[in-house]
Formats: C-alpha cells, structure tokens, sequence
C-alpha cells in the first residue's frame, strides 16, 4: 500500500513528484481533456448529470489528476480515496436531511468502470452489514457511478480500478464526539480492509470471532436511554446487532444506526436482548444485563 495523504499532508516524495512533473501533469490534463471532448463530439461518449459536486480548487485538483498520473506510471491496481459527505446548500445550524455511506464509481463508458464496481461491490457488500446507504437521491443503491470526479478517474485519466468512499455525513451522531469518532474511524477503516479482502478472495480475517473493531469489549458501568455519545454504547449496538437484535424488529440500519447514543432503538434492542437470556426487560443495562454481555462478548 502507498499512502500519498494522511493527517500530516500530502507525502514528501508525492509532493516532489508534482513538482518535479508539474508541467507534464497539465500535459496529461489537457491530453485527456481534449481526447474526451472529441469523443463526445463523435457520438462515441455521452455525457451523464450525476450528483452535484463542489469544484475543486486549481491546485487541489492539480493534485488530484497527478494522483491519477502517479498510478499510471507505478503500475497501482486500486486507487482508494476516504472521504466525508455533505451536501451544498446544507445551514450548518440544522440537522443534516441525509445520512449513510456512498460509493462512487467512474462512469461505464470509461476504460476502468468494470474493475471498479467489483471493487465497489465488494465493499458495498462488507459496508451494508453494519451501515444504511446514504438517502440522498441518486446515491440510495450504496454505488454511484460518475463521470465528474477526478478521484475516479475524470476525463478518463485513471487506468487502475478507482473508488471514493463517503464513509458518512459529517453532522451525524457518530461523528460528533471525538472517543466515539475515533472509535468510528477504527471501525470504517478495518471494515474497509475487509472489504478489500473480499475482492481479492481473501477471506482470512472474515472468520475471526467478531468481524469489527468494537468488539470484544467490557462494560463497566451501567447505561438507559438518554445516555449519549459513548464508545461502550457503540460496543453495545455492536453486540446487539451480532445478536440480530440491532436494529429491532420493524427498524433498519437507517432508523437505529451505530451512534455510540443510547436512543430508544438501543431500549427496544436491550430489551430484546434481556427477553432473549431470562433477564428482567427493563430496556437499561444494570448489573444483571451487563455481567450477560461480559460473559458473551468481554473475550
């Protein structure tokens, strides 16, 4: 793996390369650009309206194509990149109207579309099992084809499999507190190795006890509805959800996220939780519920 971006910027040797190439990367743009606009003209490419995104700025985006260059030339088999959604328009004093996870995809009609969605679709098959797809229209089948971002290869300028991941919007619950957000991030990434695994056929790590980074866990102290923004709450949905008991009957991943928020999702899933080992069903995690997921999921 190469990591060209990470919390500290961008790579001292990627960096280098854009400026050692930087004229050769405007080069390709243009080469590329050109190539597709004839195309287009010629009837042989046709252009499709996707979901509206914000433009990026001459140098962010100068920076996005040597990436797509970078991987030409270092023979790269999948170009991955993390992200985190929103959505234009959006008054950053109001709840966010849409959640879950997107996939994005290079259009069809460009030369690795077909390498991409089965990449896609691995992932898409690891991320369903723990998280809704996003409800924002055009992106509800979990993988967005697209002919616009770069990260996926625009303009046709990517040969390997490209893949941009919307892990989630950034206004929901799990985001919010850092010990949740952090925990979060863990999850996301180890479910995205997994995913990645799938598609190479490597299914190792598939049959380990628990498939996610929030479990085995310990509770230590006792937990009711209105608790919120905990790591051990987040464990909790874990656990319920490998009981099939998260979401609760009637509710999807969508209505009862993985929030790290006791919510009544989290009561009615307890409950069921109580019902299901001959405990008290009061919905809130005392001694008795607590010692009874200790002794299931604590090792």
């Amino acid at each position: 793996p190469l990591l060209l971006r990470s919390s500290a910027g961008y790579a001292s040797g990627f960096l280098e390369y854009i400026g050692r190439e930087a004229g050769a990367i405007q080069a390709f743009i243009q080469g590329n650009k050109q190539t597709m606009q004839e195309l287009v003209r010629a009837g042989s490419v046709h252009r499709v309206d996707g979901v509206i995104h914000n433009s990026a700025p001459s140098a962010i985006a100068l920076k996005l194509y040597a990436v797509n260059r970078f991987a030409n030339e270092h023979g790269v088999d999948i170009v991955l990149h993390i992200h985190f959604n929103d959505y234009p328009g959006r008054l950053h004093t109001r709840a966010g109207r849409y959640n879950g996870f997107s996939i994005y995809i290079p259009d069809s009609q460009f030369s690795n579309a077909r390498a991409s969605r089965s990449v896609a679709e691995a992932l898409l098959a690891q991320f369903s099992k723990f998280y809704a797809e996003s409800n924002l229209p055009i992106e509800d089948n979990g993988i967005v084809p697209d002919q616009e971002l770069i990260a996926t290869g625009a303009y046709n300028t990517l040969d390997p499999a490209g893949v941009l991941i919307e892990y989630g919007y950034i206004y929901e619950q799990r985001f919010l507190n850092a010990a949740v957000r952090a925990a979060m991030l863990k999850e996301l990434a180890f479910q995205t190795y997994q995913g990645l695994n799938r598609f190479f056929g490597k299914y190792g790590e598939l049959f380990q006890r628990y498939q996610t980074t929030l479990l085995p866990h310990e509770w230590k102290r006792p937990f009711a509805s209105g608790d919120g923004s905990h790591t051990s709450i987040l464990s909790l949905q874990a656990a319920l959800l490998f009981e099939e008991l998260y979401p609760p009957a009637g509710e999807s991943k969508r209505d009862c996220p993985l929030s790290g928020s006791f919510g009544p999702c989290t009561t009615l899933a307890v409950k069921g939780f109580q019902q299901k080992y001959g405990l008290p069903a009061s919905g809130t995690v005392g001694e008795l519920t607590r010692a009874k997921l200790n002794e299931i999921y604590s090792r």
